[in-house]
């Protein structure tokens, strides 16, 4: 593991609007999680939800070469059921609309695109 990589966190990412590159004001984002094997689930978060955050950030880490996992306990079906599931086991995500991350407070380093 390179030591010089710095590890984002939920808190150190601003989550941006792809087509503008500004933050993104509070609004829905539809979602969909792609899981290993195939598996797929759409829901709709604030752009501004830790959720949302800590999505992108344990698919960061694993970009950078963290082996830490982390568990998804994720409210569905009105608080009815749960998705639950590793961050090992997250393949991607698709954001509508698209957005970008950058760590915050930089305006050009580090800047990653989800779409």
């Amino acid at each position: 593991m390179n030591s010089s990589l710095r590890q984002e966190t939920p808190q150190t990412l601003d989550v941006l609007d792809a087509s503008t590159a500004q933050t993104v004001q509070s609004r829905d984002v539809a979602v969909k999680i792609l899981l290993a094997g195939g598996y797929e689930y759409s829901l709709t978060l604030k752009s501004d939800a830790a959720l949302l955050r800590s999505l992108i950030g344990a698919f960061l880490a694993r970009t950078q070469g963290k082996t830490e996992n982390f568990l998804f306990q994720i409210p569905i079906d009105d608080g009815q059921s749960s998705l639950c599931f590793t961050s090992e086991h997250l393949v991607g995500l698709i954001t509508n609309p698209p957005l970008m991350v950058r760590r915050q407070g930089n305006t050009t380093d580090g800047t990653s695109s989800l779409s």
